[in-house]
């Protein structure tokens, strides 16, 4: 519940204290006129005859009108819960790591076929939400901007791999810090809210920045949220050409293991969330469960169009206190009392 005018409200309290002054004032006033008529306030045949519980049932439904009137100015509105509404969804970035440690064996049948068929899954099953891709290994690439068709997203996916990045060197690395920047400066320029950024990675980075720009994109509003794809044991990382397994400048072969510490210290910073990919998918299940639905939620209880018009409620209840006021007639229904004699007995006669 929220209200269009939140101001109005004060004039709640306002209204009480007039009617609670207005009430003491006329009970003075009241006391002085039978004083002025009888001589004493305690000559009980000199009261009003007013009906007790007419009064008080008079003085709740004026006390409701008080209330319910600047209610009903407020404007009330009540938030509407529509599953099918794409206002439902939340606008997110994914980030995908298109770096050569994807390729390696450590998750069957390798790390980029196990992310791309979960996050196939994971996009059917988020029709309200506006995705958008970033690939990244040493640079990142706008894919694709914010958009509900999911399909195309989908799409890409088929088409992006490390098979077709070109690399400067066997063993070119992946840089998170660059994919951070990238969405950040997209969400900045298309002033979208709220900003939420999926890294899908072994959270391996060959950057230099990564910590610079996630201080940056954080500090704008950016939340940073990691699927790690990878085993700690980790796995060596295959050659696109000629086979065999890559080696760095040394001649040893190059081994990647998913970099966890790395991961949950950038979704730390941001208020994002990390969690493992998992054997089925079942991380990108959890991050909408915990994370990307209640931020939906959040955002959509921001929008006024999630909202409808409730202030036919107060309203009715202020128009039916004041119905019930009128037919109470406190001020018009009074006790019959009998009136004691002045004098019980006649004068004496004096000679």
């Amino acid at each position: 519940m929220r209200f269009a005018h939140p101001a109005l409200l004060l004039l709640i309290p306002v209204l009480i204290a007039l009617i609670l002054g207005t009430r003491i004032l006329q009970a003075r006033r009241d006391r002085r006129r039978i004083a002025d008529f009888s001589g004493s306030t305690d000559r009980p045949w000199s009261a009003p005859g007013w009906v007790p519980w007419r009064q008080r049932v008079d003085y709740v439904m004026v006390m409701a009108v008080a209330i319910l009137l600047p209610l009903a100015l407020a404007r009330p509105l009540a938030f509407r819960m529509n599953e099918q509404s794409e206002l439902r969804g939340v606008p997110y970035m994914i980030a995908l790591d298109l770096s050569r440690s994807m390729l390696a064996t450590d998750v069957r049948p390798n790390r980029w076929f196990a992310a791309t068929n979960a996050l196939s899954r994971f996009l059917d099953s988020g029709r309200a939400d506006r995705v958008g891709l970033i690939t990244f290994s040493g640079v990142a690439y706008l894919n694709a901007p914010l958009s509900f068709d999911t399909r195309a997203i989908q799409a890409m996916l088929r088409y992006a791999s490390p098979y077709t990045v070109e690399m400067d060197g066997e063993t070119a690395g992946s840089n998170l810090g660059s994919a951070i920047e990238r969405a950040g400066r997209y969400f900045q320029t298309n002033n979208i809210q709220p900003r939420v950024v999926i890294l899908v990675t072994d959270g391996e980075d060959s950057g230099e920045q990564l910590l610079e720009f996630t201080r940056r994109w954080a500090r704008q509003g950016v939340k940073v949220c990691a699927v790690g794809v990878g085993t700690r044991g980790g796995s060596k990382v295959p050659r696109i050409q000629w086979g065999g397994v890559a080696k760095n400048n040394s001649g040893q072969e190059v081994v990647s293991r998913l970099n966890e510490a790395n991961l949950k210290r950038i979704t730390a910073l941001t208020g994002g969330r990390y969690v493992p990919l998992g054997d089925q998918g079942e991380g990108f299940t959890t991050l909408r469960q915990e994370f990307l639905a209640p931020l939906a939620e959040s955002a959509a209880r921001e929008d006024t169009k999630n909202y409808i018009e409730a202030y036919p409620v107060p309203l009715s209840l202020a128009i039916a206190a004041v119905v019930t006021q009128l037919l109470i007639g406190a001020r018009r229904h009074q006790r019959p009392r009998s009136l004691s004699a002045i004098r019980t007995t006649p004068p004496p006669v004096v000679p």
